[in-house]
């Protein structure tokens, strides 16, 4: 167990620092995507300046369409088969209108001379283009700021890096476009973390499970060791007694050794016979007599047997009218009224009290004996299961009375239910099938 343990903790490690890594990863993909369309809305900006640089150069120069497309041609770089190319026409263009139309005075001025509403609506109408749609988009001077940009991004823009920016650009967050971009990655990534951690919540899950299997069998061999140590001792010591103080004539004597042993054997192989009835192989297998059974006389038998034999003062108190009836199989029925009964009275005080009540829907067991912890009541009905809290090995049995019950009561497509509180007692609910009423 301790190797697991180790091997458990590298495991969680690892698996928690290729998490944090791929946390890391995903954030610089975001960066790289959200550098991607702060690149288009640049991409915007550029044309819009170079519509507004046209707009100038036309008006203010008198340039024509053909000295633009010249620049164009200009801006542009031979390849290895001696074709065109332009990379970066846009800002280019505006390079070389900067240059041919105006010295840097002239610039300035013109700079400070541009219309901004014009920019900014071509600005937005090129955002549209590209498909991109924020709530809120601006073109400002390079003096020019918000008051508050809160929530928004900045981008100065310029030509060339280290270069004055021309223009204040704010648009709002575009994050949410930027996730939607990376939503299958995101997705995948959150279903391997929703999968790996169910797997070693399972994992852990059925560990504990086995845990808890372990331990009920280790109580399983020592119960089954009380219960077996008892009867073959007392079978043994008369056996003893009569090999080695045999008295031929004393017939009343040995009779009484020899019913002792007959009785320590009777109840070995009763028990030997309970434990193989445990059988779940056996249990799939198992025919039931079903036949319409009347309640209350097997109920009265059951009672009466169980107040005999019990060791303290037992009050059975039956409600059950006299013509209810039920399908099922009478044998096991009794067993399973003999099993909680016995229940009822071996987990009681010095005295017991049982009301037995049953109807067309229902049969209910209740008792005020010592009660089950809240955190026991879900594993009563497993095999071997006996509850620990406290010293209650003294109370006998071997974990599989209530299996049997939960067994024989599925079997006959029933159901049970139980409620408990300590040291108030326990109630059992048995709920027949809705066909079988009377």
């Amino acid at each position: 167990m301790k190797k697991f343990r180790t091997i458990t903790i590298v495991c969680l490690s690892a698996i928690a620092i290729m998490i944090a890594a791929n946390a890391w990863f995903m954030h610089r993909l975001y960066d790289t995507y959200k550098q991607q369309y702060i690149d288009k809305v640049e991409s915007c900006v550029r044309q819009a300046d170079i519509i507004s640089w046209i707009s100038i150069a036309q008006s203010t120069y008198n340039v024509d369409d053909s000295k633009l497309n010249l620049i164009l041609t200009l801006t542009g770089d031979t390849t290895e088969t001696e074709w065109y190319d332009y990379p970066d026409v846009d800002r280019k263009m505006v390079e070389e209108l900067i240059s041919a139309f105006a010295a840097q005075g002239e610039y300035d001025q013109q700079m400070k001379g541009k219309n901004f509403t014009i920019i900014d609506n071509v600005f937005r109408r090129q955002l549209d283009y590209a498909g991109l749609h924020p709530d809120y988009a601006v073109v400002l001077p390079p003096d020019s700021t918000l008051s508050d940009d809160s929530g928004l991004w900045h981008i100065k823009f310029t030509i060339d890096q280290g270069n004055t920016h021309l223009y204040n650009v704010y648009i709002s967050s575009l994050g949410t476009e930027v996730l939607k971009q990376m939503s299958g990655i995101i997705a995948t990534s959150a279903m391997i973390l929703i999968l790996m951690g169910f797997l070693i919540w399972y994992l852990l899950h059925w560990v504990g499970r086995l845990r808890t299997i372990e331990q009920m069998k280790d109580d399983f061999t020592h119960n089954m060791t009380h219960e077996l140590k008892t009867p073959v001792a007392v079978a043994y010591s008369a056996a003893d007694s009569m090999l080695r103080y045999y008295d031929q004539s004393d017939e009343a004597r040995n009779k009484q050794f020899l019913k002792i042993i007959m009785q320590r054997l009777s109840f070995l192989s009763g028990m030997i016979e309970n434990i193989l009835s445990m059988s779940m192989e056996r249990f799939k297998t198992m025919k039931l007599n079903i036949e319409p059974v009347a309640i209350k006389p097997v109920v009265e038998d059951v009672s009466g047997m169980m107040g005999l034999k019990a060791d303290k003062p037992v009050d059975i108190n039956i409600d059950i009218p006299d013509n209810l009836s039920v399908r099922a199989d009478s044998l096991h029925l009794g067993n399973i009224l003999s099993n909680l009964i016995d229940n009822a009275i071996k987990y009681s005080g010095d005295s017991v009290n049982i009301n037995i009540k049953a109807d067309d829907r229902s049969i209910t067991i209740a008792d005020n004996g010592i009660g089950i912890e809240k955190g026991n009541l879900p594993y009563i009905f497993d095999k071997f299961y006996r509850v620990t809290s406290g010293d209650r090995y003294e109370a006998g049995g071997y974990g599989l009375g209530l299996f049997y019950v939960k067994q024989i009561v599925e079997l006959l497509g029933w159901s049970i239910d139980v409620t408990s509180k300590p040291g108030q007692g326990t109630r059992f609910t048995i709920k027949f099938k809705s066909d079988e009423k009377r």
